[in-house]
């Protein structure tokens, strides 16, 4: 190969090299990115395991109890009243579901709905008030009162471990997928450097050849 071959070879092999450390960086950009989608993804699937459900106990005719998932509207049908957060970040004593809509602007749909309840117990913006047998109402919470209950919602848990399963297993193939790519550029890389050193050793052999010749 003339001297004028070799020095056209060895710009475009540094201009490949270049081309391949160029992608090789975006591919470990996302690599990176890939590690912070895994960890949002472990966060989503956390926090299905920490939500809870609100339950009311239910007497049956034959005296035994069990417990069903609540709504706002089976609190006041069991006689509860409620205190709630509302619109103006005040504290409002509600007796019925409409003053619950009218301070929170919760629409009536929601009333029946056991995750808005439950949703709002996890954000701190309801008090059950339990009425005492002296006519009074006082406050009560769920880990005291044995009427009410909180356990883990089972339906939203398995979503949620499908979904975390389905979104691992596409973080994985694309990380391995990167991989390859990472691991067949390298390999490149490697093999244009061997060459790039060859032509390197080629020229200087030939500049020194043609200095001896004239000297």
């Amino acid at each position: 190969m003339g001297l004028a071959s070799s020095q056209a070879r060895l710009l475009n092999l540094t201009a490949r090299m270049h081309d391949i450390e160029y992608k090789a960086q975006n591919l470990e950009a996302q690599k990176l990115q890939m590690a912070n989608e895994s960890t949002q993804v472990y966060k989503e699937y956390e926090a299905a395991l920490n939500k809870q459900k609100v339950q009311l106990k239910h007497i049956g005719a034959d005296g035994s109890a069990t417990y069903e998932d609540a709504s706002i509207e089976d609190l006041f049908d069991a006689g509860y009243q409620l205190r709630v957060i509302g619109e103006d970040g005040q504290w409002h004593d509600c007796t019925n579901t409409t003053a619950v809509q009218t301070a929170t602007g919760i629409q009536k749909a929601q009333m029946t709905d056991t995750e808005t309840l439950r949703n709002m117990v996890e954000a701190g913006f309801i008090v059950f008030m339990k009425p005492m047998s002296d006519g009074t109402f006082a406050e009560v919470n769920i880990a005291t009162d044995t009427s009410l209950q909180e356990v883990q919602d089972e339906t939203e848990l398995k979503k949620a471990e499908a979904k975390y399963e389905a979104d691992m297993r596409k973080i994985d193939a694309k990380d391995k997928k990167f991989d390859t790519d990472l691991a067949a550029m390298e390999a490149e890389r490697n093999a244009i450097k061997t060459e790039i050193d060859t032509l390197k050793t080629v020229a200087k052999d030939n500049v020194d050849r043609t200095f001896k010749l004239f000297s």
